[in-house]
């Protein structure tokens, strides 16, 4: 079963850093379309919701605001597997791997389940809204009614992938996103515009889509890790085991800080677009496409930083730390390539980005503007979601959570408030001063994680969770 092996790094004294950054590309290459997979099924969503009118899409744009901080805690739950499974797969010790998965699915899945019951409550929020269109309200209520549906399969979705993932087995990510991607847009076309006997649902019929579709995938998803002479070591769902609440704690307590710091990051980023309302819909759209940039560049750093998770945490698993020090290396060079060419792109052809949003000359202007910043962001955002795939193969969670916390609550947040008001400045600088907050939190988080990395290998240090 080599192919359960390969990704942790060797300790010969070969010209090792070339050879790192093969191999961590190799695990990254998959991730990262996968990735892309599933933010297009987000555009296609939203592509297909705004061909209905923009009733539709409206509403749907206001359940997502609620479903998806809900479904990210739950998937943030699983992303504890990626690291821990590389751990024993490290330490050669397969037969804890099945019983270890089958904790999280049983926590994880329980934790599913009342979070959509929980979701369904959430339309009652709808009605704090003064003077809005009903149709629109009615449409986003039953959007978030057939998502939070969805919700135990994204769960299966992120536990199955993550396992994968931490045998260094990638490929399937990209697969089975795809294959979602795939059905998405034509279970979209059905009950939207139903199509073939289905009934009109027009936004509400994305919501129907998106949870066949990650059920449907799942299934084949389950049938593939039952089946895969890749998993022959450590075969998924073949018994039960015994749960006590101990461990049950003890997964919560490891897991929990990445959830929290997933739905927190985002929770972040939600609000600016809040608290820009003031400066009119020039200002938010423009912010709204620098963000959108910058988001799908994101899943460049965050699949880089899921693969060395899983090669720093393999290695440590085997004891080998000049390996997982020799991972952590390739892959700070890797995305400094990786930053250089996007900013390239960025830099030469910002105007024409941002035409691709929008036709209007002041959207264009002021886009274009924020993409200069949005070019200083993304260097300390890459190294800083490098960084933190660093921290997470050692399963310092914790660490996530405090850094998470003190860089986007008390510096990024509360700077970009004072900045775009102009409380401290002669004039407010609107976008600009939240961008401006951000840069700063991100640089914060680098020079955070950084410190922590350092102590990690210089004092040879495993935190607590790592070895429970």
């Amino acid at each position: 079963m080599s192919n359960l092996q390969s990704t942790a790094p060797s300790s010969n004294n070969s010209p090792w850093l070339k050879q790192e950054i093969v191999d961590t590309a190799k695990l990254f290459g998959p991730i990262f379309l996968g990735q892309i997979a599933t933010t297009a099924t987000g555009v296609v969503d939203t592509v297909m919701a705004g061909a209905a009118g923009a009733q539709h899409l409206a509403g749907v744009s206001i359940g997502a605001s609620f479903f998806w901080p809900t479904c990210l805690f739950v998937i943030g739950l699983a992303l504890i597997i990626q690291p821990t499974v590389a751990q024993l797969r490290g330490a050669q010790d397969f037969k804890r791997i099945a019983p270890e998965v089958y904790l999280a699915t049983v926590v994880i899945l329980a934790v599913s389940v009342v979070l959509s019951i929980a979701t369904c409550f959430l339309p009652y929020a709808f009605t704090l809204l003064p003077n809005v269109n009903q149709e629109m309200i009615y449409i986003g209520k039953w959007y978030l009614y057939t998502t939070a549906a969805g919700i135990p399969g994204f769960a299966l979705f992120a536990i199955m992938r993550n396992y994968w993932e931490g045998l260094g087995i990638t490929l399937p990510s990209s697969v089975f996103g795809f294959f979602a991607l795939f059905i998405n847009i034509p279970l979209n076309y059905i009950f939207i515009f139903g199509k073939f006997g289905a009934p009109e649902l027009g936004g509400i019929g994305c919501g129907v889509a998106t949870t066949l579709t990650v059920y449907l995938t799942v299934i084949l998803m389950y049938f593939y890790v039952r089946t895969s002479p890749n998993f022959t070591r450590c075969r998924l769902f073949e018994c039960t085991y015994h749960i006590t609440f101990k461990q049950v704690k003890k997964y919560l307590m490891i897991s929990t800080p990445l959830a929290f710091s997933t739905t927190i990051e985002m929770a972040c980023f939600s609000l600016v677009a809040f608290f820009l309302a003031p400066f009119g819909p020039i200002t938010i759209a423009s912010h709204s496409v620098a963000m959108n940039v910058s988001g799908v560049i994101f899943m460049i750093p965050l699949s880089l930083a899921s693969a060395v998770a899983i090669r720093v945490g393999a290695c440590l698993g085997a004891n080998n730390w000049k390996g997982a020090d020799k991972a952590a290396k390739a892959a700070f060079v890797l995305g400094l390539i990786f930053y250089i060419s996007y900013f390239s792109i960025l830099f030469f052809f910002k105007e024409n980005i941002v035409a691709l949003y929008s036709s209007d000359s002041q959207v264009q202007i002021l886009g274009a503007t924020l993409l200069i910043f949005c070019l200083i962001y993304l260097l300390p955002e890459n190294i800083m979601t490098v960084a933190s795939g660093v921290v997470r193969g050692f399963k310092d969670t914790k660490t996530i959570f405090l850094i998470t916390i003190f860089i986007y609550w008390v510096i990024g947040l509360p700077v970009g408030l004072v900045l775009c008001y102009g409380w401290v400045t002669s004039e407010p600088l609107s976008a600009q001063g939240f961008w401006i907050g951000f840069i700063c939190a991100l640089s914060s988080g680098c020079v955070l994680y950084t410190a922590r990395i350092i102590y990690l290998f210089k004092r040879h240090y495993l935190p607590k969770t790592f070895t429970s």
